[in-house]
């Protein structure tokens, strides 16, 4: 049957294969359908294009990562007018010390990637081409977006629109470097467990740099 749901699981499959071993723009349709033992028309059933399907093996661990990151932004914003007023304290010395929460999400968040590996790294590396080749971008406009609204209670300005242009520069370098931190874990760390390994660092640079600035008058 062409709506078989395994069909579309090969298709999904080889697919997968496809664009990693040549890439989005040289990954030939019909050889996916060749690898799953069908036609054309049982792809198109499922998929409208090349691009369709190329999203489909990417959808849910996007889907995954954007419902993480969502719920903690909601947990960090909280904590950032608990900061604004006084009920938490932005130490001397920049340490782990109430931050824990942010630990936990780079951990769940290198879990993710690692779970997803292979379609995240077809997101990085053989995008090139479709609508996904800037995702890196894109995930960087989705944390600035946070961390201006963050900054701006933290710095105590009315809103984000109120932030100024230096601001705004360091904020958006930040938000870049918060997610080529995840990028480099995933391309450099073999493993899962290497990954995590290094995070307590790399968490310890982020959170320590952010405060850092916080205070600077």
């Amino acid at each position: 049957m062409v709506n078989d749901k395994e069909t579309k699981l090969r298709l999904l499959k080889c697919g997968m294969k496809e664009f990693s071993d040549k890439g989005y723009m040289k990954a030939s349709l019909r050889n996916i359908c060749k690898e799953a033992g069908v036609t054309t028309g049982a792809l198109y059933f499922f998929f409208k294009d090349k691009e369709d399907l190329f999203g489909s093996i990417v959808h849910d661990p996007l889907s995954e990562l954007q419902e993480l990151l969502e719920s903690h932004f909601k947990v960090e914003l909280e904590a950032s007018y608990k900061i604004y007023n006084g009920d938490i304290t932005i130490p001397e010395v920049p340490s782990f010390e109430g931050y824990e929460d942010d630990m936990e999400i780079a951990v769940r968040v290198v879990k993710l990637l690692f779970k997803h590996k292979k379609a995240f790294e077809l997101l990085l590396t053989k995008a090139q081409g479709s609508a996904f080749e800037n995702y890196p971008d894109q995930m960087v406009k989705l944390v600035e977006k946070h961390y201006l609204k963050m900054f701006a209670v933290m710095k105590g300005y009315g809103s984000a629109d109120e932030i100024t242009k230096e601001d705004e520069f360091i904020v958006h370098w930040m938000s870049h470097d918060q997610i080529d931190i995840f990028i480099h874990v995933l391309t450099h760390c073999k493993t899962q467990e290497q990954a995590l390994s290094n995070m307590r660092n790399m968490m310890a640079y982020i959170i320590g740099g952010w405060l850092s600035v916080i205070r600077n008058k």
